[in-house]
């Protein structure tokens, strides 16, 4: 009986040592050891002064013997414990402090606690990060659940690089991960690191790992709640991740290490299939589409083109691209009304990819014009890898459109600042025609006065507007396009005449370019002016125009004889007289207007136009509030609430001063006599030029005309009574104080 005892111990004790593991046997076998501990501690590093501890434990992860305290030495992380006699070769290192938030590119304002399991035995050379503190609670309960020490920690390793797709590098241990390492194993600690932090402070980081340990501890895995987090953190990493490597690199450039860090992108699972990287062209891959370029027919059609990638792809960006989707009020939804009754101005068309089968679907195109656009392939971070241009024709037959809502806005608007500027600009004619009476433009025209600047603001605010309405229905239709050009125009001329050399602003500044503008030479203006109206005049119905009626589209839609009067004018600023000649001939032939008793220098003319809506003479007039009465001396001058621009009168007689100056006096003297004699006015002078000038003097003050004709015809220093610099007004004060590149016209101080 005693013997049968002592067999079953035996066989109980050999059973007992065939179970033990190689963890049983290295600390059954392990004798104490003297082990030099040191590292690193990084989220990003820890700074010079943060704390660390290491606890001796068992295999069971047991206290064994004291714990070792130790601060970090440098702003690099760096820490040692000095040379310790451990009884096991576990241990739990336990570091808390500031750290370097790579993502804002600061010092934290808070401090962190970090945690790593290691074995010794292994190495000695150990870094505490956050892939060391979220297995940390994975190994805990591994072993408490019979695993031994090694097994728990490749096992809760394989489970965390895997949960964020980077399974590929689970057979290093995460405690030999540095970030200045500039590895792969260094990306994939970095793009984690970030991940985990994005848009959290340091209370928030530390609530959230607290999560996912708890979770990632129970079950090797995380929620799926927290899986919906990750997501949202890497659509917002995504836009950061350039300057999250630069700002490691340049903080330790700052404490004298250089270091490279490899593109974070390949290190996260943007498309959660479970793999990092793979989403994202490697080097030397590329994109082909079957082709770039596709014309297309008015009548649209559908069309298939095939793509070859090694990677997913996409027809629109994510929302962590550089592409980020229009805001819900955006200001192109303001422009979705441009036209009246076209709810599609622009290509509209249908578009899928499957299966490497790239399918557009073009509906017909409600354009004159052709127009264009594009499709593009992104990749799952909405990098652009190709796109095919798209190209439709345009329906020349379609009728022009009228305005929408949003056009009508825009057009009374332009409408409102220009009819102020014209409005302004008649005050200063006035003190002009009346300044030998009453010295009136040495007293009311200066740098600083209200009339000079409101005139070039309210060009200007309208030349903002144009332009702004052109960019954006060139996007649309691109129908209107010449009419903007001739509104341009027509304020241009006027500025060049009145200032000069003017900022010539042809599209839509940003508000830098807005305080950093200079003066543009009158000549570069004008080129471009007679360039848009040429293509106008081609462009333009042939009719009578029609401005002064209480319909938006009657005002915006102006005839070839407004752009042809713009032209003429420059021509004959130009001294290009027999150009301009041709231009109004063909106004007075279309036969559209007739000469009439009007006469511009009477308020009750004006005060006739504005309740009529119209006129024989009117060609184009703006209206505006009228101004109150200003006493000038012994002048009372009145800004004009209608301002008459264009008048087939001074058509006429812009007509017989071309004669007169291309030689042709008699026909010249005729086309003034239809004038004086519809007018019932006498003239006076020694040349038909001058009768001219005195025609204009009796008839045409609230016209807007008489300066630019005293000045071309040299006559402003003597007929007004002013100092020769004063046919240029001053540079508003506002511009020069606003504007350092300005320049002030010369004689005004």
């Amino acid at each position: 009986m005693k013997l049968k005892r002592y067999f079953y111990l035996s066989v109980a004790i050999m059973l007992s040592l065939s179970s033990c593991s190689e963890d049983d046997n290295l600390e059954n076998d392990f004798k104490p050891t003297t082990y030099d501990v040191l590292g690193k501690v990084e989220k990003g590093p820890f700074v010079s002064g943060s704390t660390i501890t290491i606890q001796p434990m068992d295999g069971n992860l047991q206290v064994l013997g004291s714990l070792y305290s130790s601060t970090i030495q440098d702003d690099l992380g760096n820490f040692s414990f000095g040379s310790k006699l451990f009884e096991a070769p576990y241990a739990e290192l336990t570091a808390n402090g500031y750290f370097f938030n790579e993502v804002d590119g600061d010092l934290s304002s808070g401090t962190l606690n970090l945690r790593a399991l290691v074995d010794l035995s292994d190495e000695t050379t150990v870094n505490v990060n956050l892939l060391t503190h979220l297995k940390y609670q994975r190994i805990q309960r591994l072993i408490a659940n019979g695993m031994k020490f090694g097994e728990a920690n490749k096992q809760a390793q394989k489970e965390l690089f895997t949960a964020f797709g980077l399974q590929k590098y689970a057979e290093k241990d995460a405690s030999t991960f540095s970030i200045a390492g500039g590895t792969d194993e260094s990306a994939a600690l970095i793009a984690i690191s970030s991940l985990l932090l994005v848009d959290r402070s340091e209370a928030a980081l530390t609530e959230y790992l607290a999560k996912l340990c708890r979770e990632f501890g129970e079950n090797g895995i995380f929620s799926e709640s927290t899986q919906k987090q990750i997501d949202a953190d890497k659509e917002t990493l995504g836009n950061q991740l350039s300057s999250v490597e630069d700002n490691i690199i340049e903080r330790y450039a700052d404490l004298g290490l250089e270091i490279t860090v490899k593109n974070l992108a390949y290190f996260l699972d943007w498309d959660n299939d479970g793999i990092a990287g793979n989403e994202i062209l490697q080097e030397g891959e590329e994109v082909k589409l079957e082709m770039t370029e596709l014309n297309v027919p008015n009548e649209g059609g559908t069309y298939t083109i095939s793509i070859s990638s090694p990677i997913p792809v996409y027809l629109e960006p994510k929302a962590n691209s550089d592409n980020p989707p229009i805001d819900a009020i955006s200001p192109e939804e303001f422009f979705t009304e441009i036209y009246e009754n076209i709810s599609n101005a622009d290509i509209s068309m249908e578009k899928s990819l499957t299966d490497g089968k790239l399918v557009i679907k073009l509906s017909p195109l409600n354009s004159k014009t052709a127009k264009s656009t594009s499709v593009t392939i992104y990749d799952v971070l909405g990098n652009a890898l190709g796109s095919v241009k798209i190209v439709q024709e345009g329906d020349g037959d379609i009728s022009l459109p009228k305005l929408g809502k949003t056009g009508k806005q825009l057009v009374a608007s332009m409408a409102m600042d220009i009819a102020q500027s014209f409005s302004e600009l008649n005050l200063i004619e006035q003190y002009y025609h009346y300044n030998k009476e009453a010295n009136l433009v040495s007293q009311y025209i200066y740098p600083s006065c209200s009339s000079v600047n409101s005139i070039w603001s309210n060009f200007y605010k309208a030349n903002r507007t144009i332009m702004m309405f052109k960019e954006k229905e060139a996007e649309q239709l691109g129908v209107y396009q010449e009419y903007f050009n001739v509104f341009s125009a027509m304020q241009y001329y006027n500025m060049v005449v009145m200032w000069g050399d003017v900022p010539y602003i042809n599209f839509v500044p940003d508000m830098n370019a807005a305080f950093n503008i200079s003066r543009t030479p009158q000549k570069d203006i004008f080129a471009d002016l007679k360039s848009n109206l040429e293509k106008a005049i081609s462009y333009l119905e042939e009719k009578k125009n029609e401005s002064l009626s209480n319909d938006a589209n009657d005002f915006f839609f102006i005839s070839k004889d407004v752009a042809r009067i713009l032209l003429a004018n420059i021509y004959m600023y130009q001294a290009e007289y027999g150009l301009a000649e041709k231009l109004l001939s063909d106004i007075i032939s279309t036969g559209f207007y007739e000469l009439d008793s009007s006469n511009y220098n009477d308020k009750e003319t004006i005060t006739g136009l504005w309740n009529n809506g119209s006129g024989k003479e009117t060609i184009f007039a703006t209206r505006s509030e009228s101004g109150e009465p200003r006493t000038r001396g012994n002048i009372t001058i009145t800004t004009p609430a209608l301002v008459p621009i264009m008048t087939y009168t001074d058509v006429i007689l812009s007509y017989a001063e071309c004669l007169y100056k291309n030689g042709k006096i008699s026909e010249s003297e005729k086309e003034l006599e239809k004038v004086t004699s519809n007018k019932g006015i006498n003239v006076s002078g020694s040349s038909v030029l001058e009768k001219i000038k005195d025609a204009r003097s009796q008839l045409m003050l609230y016209s807007n005309t008489n300066f630019a004709f005293m000045k071309r015809n040299g006559f402003v220093k003597d007929f007004y009574g002013v100092e020769d610099y004063r046919q240029l007004l001053p540079i508003p004060q506002r511009e020069l104080d606003l504007c350092p590149q300005m320049t002030q016209n010369p004689g005004y101080c």
